[in-house]
C-alpha cells in the first residue's frame, strides 16, 4: 500500500468530483453508539449498491475485512467505531498493506469520545452522518472536505509490535482515562464533554498536588536524535498529529518543523490555574514556561525511556525502560473525507 510520506503540512482540500466511489464500511457493533442503536446502521445501508458493509466483532476480523474490501475494488474506507477501532484499522492498513492504492478514509462518530472524527471525520449524530455519506455516494458531485494527517507509528511497547494512531498519551492521561470510566461515564456523560471534565479535574488535581493526578513518571525524552541523558519527572505527556482535540482544543505551541506535536508537563509545576487557559489553546502566556514545568515541541521523531502504561487512541499498551525506548514517528499521511453537510 503506497503511502504519502510528505508529513510536513496538514492539508485541507475541497473536492467536487463526480466520479462514483466504492465505499467499504467497517462497523464495530461493540462501540458505544452502535450498542445504543443495534442494527441501525446495517439497516440504513442495506442493499445500497455503493456500500460494501462488513462487521468487525473483534480485532481479528479487521484484516480479513480490509482484504475483502481491496479485492472488491473499494477506494473509500468508512470506519464506524470509536478511536480504538480507528487505531486498529490504521495498524492493519500500514502493517499488512492490503490495498494496492491507499483508500480515502471516512471516520464516522460511532464511539464514545470520537476525538479523531472530531478533527478529520464526521461529527455529531451517527445516523445522520451515515445518511449524509449515502447521499454523497448517490451524488458524488456534492462537495466534501479532504483533510490530510500524518499517522503516528509507535514502536517498542513491551506487549505489542508497532501500533498506529493519531493521539498518544502517558502519565496522568492514563489516570484521567481511568477516572473518566469510573466517575464520568457512569453518570451518562459521553462524547467530548467527558474528556473535558476529566481535563479540568486533572489540572485541579495537579494544582492541589494530589498524588493521583500529579505523581511523576521518570522519563528520558529524546527529540530528533538530540542526545539527552536526563531523567525528567514527567506528570503528563501527549503526542498527536491532530489539529483539533476535544472541544477544539490545541495544546501545542512548538515552533520547530515536524509532524509530531508534543507537549509535556514536569514537576514541579507552578502557576497551574493561571497557565491553564492559554496552555490548552496553544497560545502560551507568561506563566507557560519551562521554568514553570511546561514544554512543547514539534519533531520528526520522539524516543521515550519510561516504565508504565501509554495509550494510543484509547488503546492501552505498556512500556519498559529496560525493554528499550518507545520510538514515535510518522508512518506517512492518510487522506480523510468529511462530507460537508454532516458537520455540526
Amino acid at each position: 500500500m503506497p503511502v504519502d510520506t510528505d508529513t510536513q503540512i496538514p492539508q485541507l482540500l475541497t473536492s467536487n468530483s463526480a466520479t462514483p466511489r466504492k465505499i467499504g464500511l467497517l462497523s464495530n457493533p461493540n462501540s458505544r453508539r452502535n450498542r445504543a442503536h443495534p442494527g441501525k446502521v446495517a439497516a440504513i445501508v442495506a442493499n445500497h449498491p455503493a456500500i460494501d458493509h462488513r462487521i468487525s466483532q473483534s480485532a481479528a476480523d479487521i484484516g480479513p475485512a480490509l482484504r475483502a474490501f481491496a479485492d472488491n475494488g473499494v477506494d473509500v474506507l468508512a470506519i464506524n467505531g470509536g478511536d480504538g477501532t480507528t487505531a486498529r484499522v490504521f495498524t492493519e492498513l500500514f502493517e499488512s498493506q492490503p490495498f494496492q492504492h491507499t483508500p480515502d478514509i471516512i471516520l464516522l462518530p460511532g464511539g464514545t469520545t470520537n476525538m479523531n472524527a472530531g478533527d478529520v471525520g464526521m461529527r455529531g449524530n451517527l445516523v445522520r452522518a451515515v445518511q449524509h455519506m449515502l447521499a454523497w455516494a448517490d451524488n458524488p458531485s456534492r462537495g466534501v472536505e479532504r483533510l490530510q494527517r500524518p499517522i503516528l507509528r509507535v514502536q517498542g511497547g513491551v506487549d505489542s509490535g508497532p501500533v498506529y494512531g493519531l493521539f498518544f498519551g502517558t502519565g496522568t492521561v492514563i489516570s484521567g482515562i481511568e477516572y473518566c470510566k469510573r466517575n464520568i461515564h457512569t453518570l451518562g456523560i459521553r462524547d467530548e464533554f467527558g474528556p473535558a471534565l476529566v481535563m479540568l479535574r486533572t489540572m485541579w488535581g495537579i494544582a492541589r498536588k494530589e498524588a493521583y493526578f500529579s505523581a511523576p513518571t521518570d522519563t528520558r525524552i529524546e527529540l530528533d536524535s538530540h542526545p539527552d541523558a536526563r531523567s525528567r519527572p514527567v506528570i503528563q505527556l501527549i503526542v498527536s498529529t491532530l489539529e483539533r482535540l476535544f472541544l477544539g482544543l490545541h495544546p501545542f505551541w512548538g515552533r520547530e518543523t515536524g509532524p509530531l506535536h508534543c507537549t509535556w508537563i514536569e514537576k514541579p509545576t507552578r502557576k497551574v490555574l493561571r497557565a491553564f487557559p492559554s496552555l490548552v489553546r496553544g497560545k502560551p502566556n507568561r506563566h507557560v514556561t519551562p521554568d514553570n514545568g511546561y514544554f512543547s515541541h514539534n519533531a520528526q521523531q520522539l524516543r521515550l525511556w519510561m516504565d508504565g502504561l501509554f495509550t494510543l487512541d484509547g488503546e492501552m499498551h505498556r512500556a519498559g525502560a529496560e525493554h528499550g525506548p518507545l520510538t514515535i514517528t510518522s508512518a506517512g499521511n492518510l487522506n480523510f473525507l468529511r462530507i460537508s453537510d454532516a458537520r455540526t
